[in-house]
């Protein structure tokens, strides 16, 4: 317990550096490592390191993502528009490449595995980059970072007072149909009172119908964060590994911290700019 409080915090002050730092360089590049991380812990649980080439494409290109959508945002070039779509056509071509070297042990559920790996995890990381540039972007990176993480704690805490019916034994045994309900309406109730927190801090009005929405967008969350959870043990138990890594002692590694965030955050840009909450 000692060890996953430490890791916590570190990670904690790390985030929190990060975020007064969101709008220079380092948000991007921050997320890069991220991603890439994240990335190479996915690729090592599919046994796809040995294909060199192939885990290069893969890294770089979710490395190099954050960065460029960082100077197309700050400045439109049609000059580095080609040159971002020539580069990660070129990466995404490594792993095809290294697929045709490799005939008889790269299988084919390893590269498509790694390719969707490698569109997944840095465009829905860099949804945080879109999140940024909204009037209250902080905000809203914090909370579809949160949105995730508070589902999974509102899941946690309500499945072990009322937790009695398994979920889905076979992937998770420790989640509940109790705990899951319990993570959708604490995540539901706390999205609004953020939301009304907020609006009071920064003298905006907060009407009942921008309650409901919010309320509903921490629905929707808590609702994909499990999915993204469930998912991620999915891959877990077929390759038999209790972790995708150790970054973080007591917590495993990058992937097993944002599972869900990688699900939930095209999710909550989806939401919020379908409905607004702050015109």
């Amino acid at each position: 317990m000692k060890q996953r409080i430490i890791s916590a915090a570190v990670g904690i002050v790390l985030l929190t550096i990060v975020l007064i730092l969101h709008q220079t360089i380092i948000f991007p590049v921050a997320l890069s490592a991220i991603i890439g991380i994240i990335l190479f812990e996915l690729v090592r649980a599919i046994g796809g390191l040995e294909f060199k080439l192939a885990t290069v494409g893969v890294i770089a290109y979710g490395v190099i993502l954050p960065i460029l959508n960082y100077f197309l945002q700050i400045g439109t070039n049609p000059l580095l528009t080609t040159i971002s779509e020539i580069c990660m056509t070129g990466l995404l071509t490594l792993v095809f490449w290294d697929y045709m070297r490799h005939p008889k042990t790269f299988l084919v559920e390893q590269g498509a595995f790694m390719i969707a790996s490698m569109l997944l995890v840095p465009n829905s990381i860099c949804i945080l980059l879109k999140l940024n540039c909204y009037e209250n972007g902080l905000f809203y990176v914090v909370l579809g970072l949160c949105g995730a993480w508070i589902a999974d704690s509102g899941a946690y805490f309500s499945g072990v007072a009322f937790g009695k019916t398994k979920l889905c034994p076979e992937i998770s045994p420790k989640k509940t149909v109790e705990g899951f309900i319990g993570g959708l309406v604490s995540n539901t109730i706390l999205f609004a009172l953020i939301f009304f927190i907020y609006a009071k801090c920064v003298h905006l009005e907060f009407s009942i119908l921008q309650g409901l929405k919010a309320g509903l967008l921490g629905l929707v969350c808590a609702g994909i964060s499990v999915l993204g959870d469930l998912t991620a043990s999915v891959i877990k138990r077929q390759k038999g590994i209790k972790d995708y890594g150790n970054i973080m002692p007591g917590h495993g590694g990058l992937m097993d911290r944002f599972d869900s965030v990688l699900f939930v955050l095209p999710a909550f840009y989806f939401c919020i700019t379908l409905l607004p909450i702050f015109d």
